[in-house]
């Protein structure tokens, strides 16, 4: 019987059994408060809020856990130290060392971290809310689900940085250096990226909606499926990035550089591309309705079975385009230089004419050579087509249209 009770009693002991709350050695917290050194100490969940710890060597100190708010930590070093958890709301860590500090889902709200070294800083889930990190380090830093709301990051290296899924809405990233980081599905809306680098930077299905990247470097970028509807993207360079399914719709890249960049499938409606450079991009089933694209240089690019119908291409260079199929319905073609391009393949040619003259619009052709239908042609046939100059109607051009080319099918 007592053997029965004994074993029973075994059993059930790791369910009752409560492990001791961890808490801070005293020995160390006198040694911190009398010499401000205490390096690889254990602190945690140590109650220090509103202390001052001005240049204090706590290298590789356990402080998770620990009640820091409002503490001064200005010039303090703390690389390696543990702080996950850890209070640091309001606190001030001015150009303090936090090099490989562990700091996954730190409290952080409004503290002071302007030109703090985080390199390589494990901040995960951290809440960085309204963070002053003007000119921080946090190059190679792990940011993933990091909140950076509002929080003031210009200047700042986040080279190589992580920052998957991390909320900077409405942060301030101006003339940051986000070369070759990850912002796979992070949320940039709203944010200030004026004059940033993000050369090579990861932003696929990263929400980009409404913010400013006036002057932006993107070169390489990855933007597959991400949101740029609204955003300003005025004089940035795009050359060779990939915005593959792209939603930039209503959005301002005018004088934008997208040289060989891929916008395959992009929805750029309404947007704005006045002076855009577009040679050699492929723009293959985009769609630009009632984009502007006034005297944007399309050079060369892939325009297969691309939406443009409603556009303004007045003045677009076109010159060796590729406009297979191309929708070119109600587009305003003003001044455009169409002597060497093929239009015998563009889609709903015709009906172009048509739709504007319902719309009361007319697209107007410098001058228009039509593509021969037989090698066999000789010049002089070709020489007594009839001219189509501007400015006609829509509806007028569209009648002389197929009539002439009723009369070049019978001939």
């Amino acid at each position: 019987m007592q053997r029965k009770i004994f074993a029973i009693a075994i059993l059930i002991l790791p369910f009752c059994w409560t492990a001791p709350s961890q808490a801070a050695k005293p020995e160390h917290i006198k040694q911190l408060l009398a010499t401000n050194q205490c390096p690889k100490c254990d602190l945690k969940n140590v109650d220090l809020r509103g202390g001052n710890f001005r240049g204090a060597d706590l290298t590789g100190a356990n402080l998770a856990g620990a009640m820091l708010e409002g503490a001064d930590l200005r010039g303090a070093k703390l690389r390696g130290a543990e702080l996950q958890q850890t209070v640091l709301r309001s606190a001030n860590l001015e150009v303090t060392d936090l090099q490989e500090a562990k700091m996954r889902n730190a409290m952080v709200r409004g503290a002071n971290l302007r030109g703090a070294n985080l390199k390589n800083a494990r901040l995960r889930g951290a809440r960085l809310r309204e963070v002053d990190l003007r000119e921080a380090n946090l190059s190679g830093a792990f940011l993933t689900e990091a909140v950076l709301i509002e929080s003031n990051l210009s200047m700042a290296d986040l080279r190589g940085a992580n920052l998957t899924a991390a909320k900077l809405t409405k942060a301030n990233l101006e003339t940051a250096n986000l070369e070759s980081a990850n912002l796979t599905g992070a949320d940039l809306s709203e944010a200030y990226l004026g004059e940033a680098t993000l050369r090579n930077a990861i932003l696929n299905n990263a929400n980009l909606k409404s913010a400013y990247m006036a002057a932006c470097t993107l070169v390489g970028a990855k933007l597959n499926g991400a949101i740029l509807n609204r955003t300003d993207l005025t004089g940035a360079n795009l050359s060779q990035a990939d915005l593959t399914n792209a939603k930039v719709a209503n959005a301002d890249l005018s004088k934008t550089i997208l040289t060989m960049a891929n916008l395959t499938n992009a929805n750029l409606t309404n947007s704005k591309l006045i002076n855009a450079y577009l040679f050699n991009t492929n723009l293959q089933g985009a769609i630009l309705t009632n984009a502007n694209l006034t005297s944007a240089n399309v050079e060369n690019a892939n325009l297969r079975n691309t939406i443009l119908n409603s556009a303004d291409l007045s003045q677009v260079n076109l010159k060796s385009a590729n406009l297979y199929q191309t929708n070119l319905t109600g587009a305003i073609l003003s001044d455009v230089n169409l002597n060497e391009i093929d239009l015998s393949l563009v889609k709903l040619m015709p009906d172009l004419f048509n739709h504007a003259a319902r719309m009361n619009r007319e697209p107007l052709l410098e001058s228009v050579s039509a593509t021969s239908e037989n090698s066999d042609r000789t010049t002089a046939e070709q020489q007594s087509k009839p001219s189509l100059s501007p400015p006609r109607r829509a509806g007028r051009f569209a009648e002389e249209w197929r009539r002439n080319n009723r009369q070049r099918n019978r001939n």
